[in-house]
């Protein structure tokens, strides 16, 4: 796409690791994107923010918090794999932001490539109209090696679309030839208009009216009719424009970018979630955050209401109104910025200078409305709890929880604070990376999303940020439940503080596996003191972090506050009912009888029937799967295994499956919800992480 629009002079190349948007080391050296990256060119008269996104399930916030900001997405489906599961854990994501999509379905040049099977599976897997605006022409040996699809049939237009393939590979040479009822070839465009004006006709009426307009004759449908008909549909997200190429071969990208122009929405067709109106006071989202070396952290911000200028002050709503100043304005390239003087209403830039700012947050005018008659906080707070939000919010971005952590430690004492500030800078760059001290091991624990998302961040921390650092074996993060009722009555005394309050926890159902209900007896005179409320309510949550058999977070519990004693504002402070409420929580709910939960991941296996024995036996053994379904993939000569696994049982399985299939095996994995520990496997783990038995 850059290469095309003018951008660079050659086309990089993920094999060869010299590619604009993949420019981490750590990118390069493993083929895949890790952190999304956003640049800007042109098309058409057109101004396109693109960002890449990664595709590995570890790093999905990544792409939750790039399709926060977006207006259209391009989903790219393997055509001889077709939709895979990562494939629809993302369709999902785009969906619930109501993101319209076009689909390219790639690598049509390899052997086993079948488009009508990815379009079937387009229909019947993501739930979505396919109008498929291509047909492939014919598949010919040319100089280059393999098979290189050279011509295509383009529906809307009734045209043959010629690349060019020379030897530098560009395919950058499109001839575009109108078909004639002579044409060896005007069957298959005439079938490919066909199919598209009637999959239109089920998502879009006004393309019934051009239909019969003219008797009823699909090819004589005008093609800019045709083009309507399907941004109509794409914009309703009724239907999907399917494209197919094959881009390592360079081929289909101009007609894809050519249906981004003409499918996907401009900001203005988009419901913003405040009027985009540059006249308008400024209201901006940040939607991440990296740290350079020289600049500092760099925050990416769409803005949606005015215009952001340099030097501009700024309030971050989300912290509590504090006030920080866009020092500059950078427009990136990947990793190049270009200073800009101000981001435009409905654009996507970069802000440099904001020290407080992280992903999710809202940033205002000073002078927004909302914020009138508002307090603004002066600093913030360096607790554990930020500062409320005030004035406008806008809807932040939904960081899941990490399922696998291991422990880290600097080699040396002089080692300690370089560790300690890379974690703090991996954290501002990732939201979905927790870190936390472990005060009865002593220990410095890093969580995240799966084996290469820890990878990774031990890679960064090792190689880019030369931290002398070692690490722990990777456990996965297990949730802790109340399993019957239980109450309390805890007095906290250390003086001169007192603070007594009565606490009861009880399971709840099984449905939700995050469920958390707080709630504070109404008729409790002190809770009328708003000061008093949010230092139990701090406390409370404090202790759902840490749960009681092995200090894992607290899930599927409610958690009711019956009574509090005060004994007045000299000895009940804030900070004694915080922490008789967290003394009093952890008190009940070691009475409660708790239980471990487990992850539980939905995994997709494909292998060779003659590995089927082997895997299946792997799986039901020690890895305790429960196998969903046994299929066949007969176009790639392959057996399709999907089964639900505990998280924990898959640790390492990339290395399993390929000594079982040979090398042959692949697999995807999805973290799906938690389940109930047997209590003989619970009293494994317990001895395990403690290094005895309890009991």
């Amino acid at each position: 796409m850059l290469h095309y629009a003018g951008f660079t002079r050659r086309i990089g190349d993920v094999d060869r690791g010299d590619t604009v948007m993949d420019y981490l080391a750590a990118e390069r050296e493993r083929g895949i994107t890790i952190q999304s990256a956003a640049i800007t060119f042109g098309w058409r008269g057109r101004q396109l923010h693109l960002i890449d996104t990664p595709g590995h399930v570890d790093f999905t916030v990544e792409v939750e918090r790039a399709l926060r900001v977006l207006d259209g997405a391009v989903a790219i489906v393997d055509a001889v794999a077709g939709v895979q599961a990562q494939t629809l854990t993302v369709w999902r994501q785009a969906a619930a932001y109501g993101i319209p999509r076009v689909v390219f379905i790639n690598k049509m040049d390899r052997e086993g490539a079948d488009y009508k099977k990815c379009v079937d599976e387009i229909e019947s897997r993501l739930g979505i109209r396919a109008l498929v605006l291509q047909a492939p022409e014919t598949a010919v040996r040319g100089r280059l090696e393999g098979r290189a699809l050279e011509s295509w049939i383009d529906a809307v237009t009734l045209e043959r679309v010629t690349y060019e393939i020379t030897d530098d590979r560009t395919g950058s040479k499109v001839t575009r030839q109108r078909l004639t009822a002579a044409d060896a070839s005007y069957a298959t465009a005439a079938a490919a208009r066909t199919r598209l004006v009637e999959a239109l006709a089920e998502v879009d009426s006004q393309i019934v009216d051009a239909f019969l307009g003219v008797d009823g004759d699909h090819l004589q449908v005008p093609a800019d009719d045709v083009r309507a008909a399907v941004r109509r549909a794409t914009l309703a997200n009724r239907g999907c424009p399917v494209l197919l190429g094959a881009a390592a071969r360079n081929i289909g990208v101009q007609p894809l970018l050519d249906a981004v122009v003409d499918y996907l929405p401009a900001p203005t067709d988009r419901p913003a979630p405040v009027p985009l109106d540059p006249e308008a006071p400024l209201v901006a989202f940040a939607f991440k955050v990296t740290v350079d070396a020289q600049r500092g952290p760099m925050v990416f911000v769409r803005v949606y209401s005015g215009n952001l200028r340099a030097r501009a002050s700024l309030d971050n709503a989300t912290r509590g109104g504090v006030r920080e100043r866009a020092m500059r304005l950078v427009q990136m390239y990947a990793d190049t910025a270009e200073e800009i003087p101000e981001i435009p209403c409905g654009h996507i830039g970069v802000v440099l200078g904001l020290h407080h700012t992280r992903t999710g947050d809202t940033l205002l005018d000073p002078h927004h409305p909302s914020l009138h008659g508002v307090k603004i906080a002066t600093k913030l707070n360096k607790a554990t709890h930020p500062p409320r939000p005030v004035g406008l919010q806008l809807h932040g971005i939904a960081v899941p929880r990490p399922v696998f952590f291991c422990a880290v430690e600097a080699d040396s004492p002089r080692d300690e604070r370089p560790l300690a500030e890379a974690l703090a800078q991996l954290q501002l760059e990732d939201p979905s990376l927790h870190v936390s001290f472990d005060e009865e091991t002593g220990q410095t624990l890093i969580s995240g999303m799966g084996e290469l998302h820890l990878d990774i961040v031990r890679t960064r921390l090792l190689g880019d940020l030369k931290v002398n650092a070692s690490f722990g074996a990777l456990r996965v993060s297990y949730r802790e439940a109340a399993s019957r009722e239980a109450a309390v009555d805890h007095t906290h005394v250390r003086e001169p503080s007192r603070a007594a309050m009565r606490v009861s926890v009880a399971p709840l159902p099984d449905n939700d596996d995050n469920a958390i209900q707080v709630e504070l007896s109404s008729d409790i005179p002190e809770l009328e003191d708003d000061t008093v409320r949010a230092a139990i309510e701090d406390g409370i949550n404090s202790g759902l972090q840490r749960g009681t058999l092995l200090g894992f977070p607290v899930a599927r519990t409610r958690v009711h506050v019956d009574s509090v004693q005060h004994f007045g504002v000299e000895l009940t402070t804030p900070a004694a009912l915080r922490v008789c409420a967290r003394q009093a929580l952890a008190r009940a709910f070691a009475e409660a009888s708790p239980q471990l939960l487990e992850p539980t991941a939905h995994v997709d296996i494909r292998c060779p029937e003659k590995h089927l024995g082997a895997v299946l036996g792997d799986l039901n053994g020690e890895r305790r799967a429960h196998v969903l379904s046994l299929g066949d993939d007969a176009e790639v000569s392959e057996k399709a295994v999907v089964a639900e696994v505990p998280l924990a049982a898959m640790v390492g399985y990339a290395s399993a499956l390929r000594s079982l299939t040979a090398g042959t095996g692949s697999f995807s994995m999805e973290v799906v919800g938690f389940g109930q520990m047997p209590q003989q496997r619970q009293q494994q783990v317990i001895r395990e992480s403690l290094g005895y038995n309890p009991e």
